[in-house]
């Protein structure tokens, strides 16, 4: 459910969180919000000289789990701001968001607190966006990420390439590269190829795939 009023907008239900809407990013695919398909309850402001903010409450949070437990995880907060402006031909959007939950010391449901800065650029087919974020394990082990990638789209083509560097605390950086071409043949049909390549000590190394999707 969703409500719409001249001080902002209310949302109830298991809809994406505000800083899972504020602060997307496509520099690398991320997980799914710690906060997903779950009940909650999101406030956002009216647009106020290109900036948004938004909050979201979840009792439940369901993490990366089938269903939510309340034995592990409880009362996740989360909070995100956006800023768009244009700069000549060039439209940028500068993000910023965190959250926080209580989470039972032995659990991996969701992290017991997160935060993320990001931004983007676009101008004419092509498109920049990074993203830099933490996340404290309900453990208190810290795990860091530096993430940027580079997309130029042409008519029904798409060419796209993102890299991320991210370690754990006191363990050793991981590194992984991906580059993506997608062409669409009708607006059903698409013809797809992408490598991935990974730097880790547990590394697959180089993977090529190629294949089609069908959208319906």
């Amino acid at each position: 459910m969703q409500v719409d009023v001249s001080w902002g907008a209310l949302e109830i239900g298991q809809a994406d969180g505000a800083r899972n809407r504020l602060v997307g990013t496509t520099a690398m695919p991320a997980t799914a919000g710690a906060g997903s398909r779950t009940a909650k309850l999101t406030y956002y402001t009216p647009p106020l000289r290109g900036f948004e903010l938004g909050a979201s409450y979840t009792p439940l949070p369901r993490g990366n789990a089938d269903l939510p437990d309340p034995r592990e995880a409880l009362h996740l907060v989360e909070a995100a701001l956006r800023k768009t402006l244009q700069i000549g031909g060039i439209n940028a959007r500068l993000t910023a968001g965190t959250s926080r939950a209580r989470v039972r010391r032995d659990s991996r449901r969701l992290p017991r607190q997160s935060w993320i800065v990001g931004s983007q650029f676009t101008w004419q087919s092509v498109t920049f966006d990074g993203d830099l974020r933490q996340q404290e394990e309900a453990d208190g082990v810290a795990f860091r990420s530096l993430n940027a990638g580079l997309a130029y789209g042409r008519g029904d083509m798409t060419l796209s390439f993102r890299v991320r560097r991210s370690a754990s605390e006191g363990a050793v950086a991981n590194e992984r590269y991906l580059a993506d071409l997608t062409y669409r043949i009708t607006p059903r049909w698409q013809v797809m190829a992408d490598t991935n390549f990974d730097s880790g000590p547990e590394s697959m190394g180089a993977v090529v795939r190629l294949g089609a999707r069908l959208r319906f």
